[in-house]
């Protein structure tokens, strides 16, 4: 994101940073100051938002001369030209280069008391913005609602102008207009949508004489449209199949038999065990239950103590 200013401050000043910060915000310049800055480590985001700012305010006072940080943003500045903007909290001079620049003074600056080195330094901001009488918009007063008008009304492309219509068409609740990429964007798709570049035929009875071509604004209109008429007939027509094709299938298989089982053969794990008639045993089992003699082991048994001793 790009700033007008970037605030730069030792961290003991910070609530003097922060109503500098708040009284040109009023101004409707776009202020970078960190609130919540806790270390003295100028690191990489400080330094692109910097570069990204297209002023460095640099707060000068005792407790900035000592900072690190202050002197690796200033440096950062003063590298960048005409870049820098000095302003000085108390009587402390800071180091070279800085010592021969021009700095505003704002010291004893409160939220009740103004200096005049803060109008001096505002219109110097502003000149580098391309901004004109900002001091004579600080010096109205609450009851100089007309003054304001008149100011506002001589300078319609200030910021504060800008800001002043856009809320007046937010209290009377007109939306502001869509933005040129967005209608582009639209355009573009409706044409892709139709299959065809060319612009679509005026309807007759349009009002316009002499053949006059539609405005940019109502064609936008018509085919953002035409976009959001086709991207629902298209949703509709996807969720129509799918739902005829899951119909589909479950009629299929819900209609087709199972297959039987072959009852001539049962699988027993990798093998095959054939079936025999009721009544029947397998032959394969017949050697397993032929009978041996019957022993009767109710009688004692007869030992042959002739027999040699194996061992």
């Amino acid at each position: 994101m790009s700033y007008d200013i970037f605030l730069v401050s030792a961290l003991e000043d910070r609530d003097t940073a922060k109503l500098v910060a708040r009284r040109l915000r009023s101004l409707k310049f776009r202020v970078w100051f960190d609130q919540k800055q806790e270390d003295e480590i100028f690191d990489a985001k400080d330094a692109r938002d910097a570069m990204n700012s297209q002023v460095m305010l640099v707060l000068w006072s005792a407790n900035a001369v000592k900072s690190d940080w202050v002197r690796a943003a200033s440096a950062v500045g003063h590298s960048r030209g005409d870049a820098l903007v000095e302003a000085a909290l108390d009587k402390a001079i800071p180091y070279e280069p800085f010592r021969q620049h021009k700095r505003f003074a704002l010291e004893g600056m409160t939220s009740r008391k103004t200096p005049p080195g803060f109008l001096d330094m505002v219109d110097e901001l502003g000149r580098r913005q391309g901004r004109t009488d900002l001091r004579v918009w600080l010096g109205y007063g609450a009851q100089d609602e007309d003054e304001r008008i008149d100011w506002l009304a001589a300078h319609p492309d200030d910021p504060l102008a800008l800001d002043a219509k856009k809320k007046r068409e937010k209290d009377l609740g007109i939306k502001p207009a869509p933005a040129r990429e967005a209608i582009g964007a639209a355009a573009l798709a409706a044409a892709s949508l139709r299959g065809n570049s060319g612009p679509p035929p005026a309807a007759p009875g349009n009002g316009r004489k002499n053949g006059a071509s539609p405005l940019a604004s109502e064609g936008a209109v018509a085919s953002a449209n035409l976009v959001e008429e086709a991207l629902g007939f298209g949703t509709m027509a996807a969720v129509s199949l799918a739902i005829g094709a899951m119909l589909f299938l479950a009629w299929v298989f819900r209609t087709q038999p199972a297959a039987r089982p072959n009852v001539s053969s049962v699988a027993i794990a990798n093998s095959q065990l054939s079936t025999c008639p009721a009544g029947t045993v397998p032959r394969a089992l017949l050697t397993v239950l032929e009978p041996d003699p019957i022993i009767d082991d109710t009688k004692p048994q007869i030992v042959d103590d002739t027999a040699e001793d194996p061992s």
